[in-house]
């Protein structure tokens, strides 16, 4: 899968040339920064005090992806909102559409009844290549299929730990790919989501390597 990062192709994270340009991005999912205030759940990147209400509501992109049917990843921002998103999501009719990043957490669990959750952080364990197999029981132990895997910085990405992640089954998506070297690299090695600011050249890459594969 290929997201586009909040604001790829220079359109501004959040904003609303970001949201009229996803045409362009030839992505599956895009992706959102989720905040709360005064019941409202709002999209940017840090807390808004006090004019939250000019800002593009989470309600707005749900019904943007809902219409060109992508999915769409609400990175969270802030604890405790899983249950308030999947209850928005309900009520837009775009359960199906949800991923989950960011202040997600594997406590989420009986939350987490819609939608796939991709985890940043494990308490007390660090993402490197011995804690794999304990990582791989801590996600199998809540016995919830909707906790895909995890969603890791590529600085953290070695080759040993993702070779790791190969032989455990844990799956991951890797945030945020803006090189042609990095794309190649993580596509490459079949990373089950890659977040970029350049989702055309990630969808091209993906493309070449495809046809290589069926010669």
């Amino acid at each position: 899968m290929i997201t586009a990062h909040g604001g790829a192709l220079g359109t501004g994270r959040n904003s609303r040339l970001y949201f009229d340009n996803i045409s362009a991005y030839n992505a599956d999912a895009i992706e959102v920064d989720v905040y709360r205030r005064g019941g409202v759940l709002y999209l940017s990147h840090l807390p808004s005090l006090f004019r939250y209400r000019e800002k593009v509501t989470l309600a707005d992109a749900f019904a943007i992806v809902k219409q060109r049917a992508l999915k769409i990843n609400c990175d969270l921002k802030m604890r405790g909102l899983v249950g308030e998103v999947i209850k928005l999501a309900e009520q837009l009719g775009v359960t199906d559409s949800l991923i989950f990043t960011g202040a997600v957490r594997l406590t989420d669990n009986e939350a987490l009844t819609a939608g796939q959750a991709w985890i940043n952080k494990i308490k007390g364990l660090p993402y490197t290549a011995a804690n794999v197999p304990e990582i791989r029981r801590m996600l199998d132990g809540t016995g919830n299929p909707r906790f895909a895997g995890l969603n890791v910085n590529k600085r953290y990405c070695s080759d040993k730990f993702l070779a790791a992640c190969r032989e455990y089954g844990v799956k991951l998506s890797v945030f945020t790919l803006d090189t042609y070297r990095q794309l190649s690299r993580f596509i490459g090695w079949d990373v089950a989501n890659v977040t970029t600011n350049l989702p055309v050249v990630a969808s091209a890459i993906k493309y070449r390597m495809q046809e290589r594969e069926e010669k």
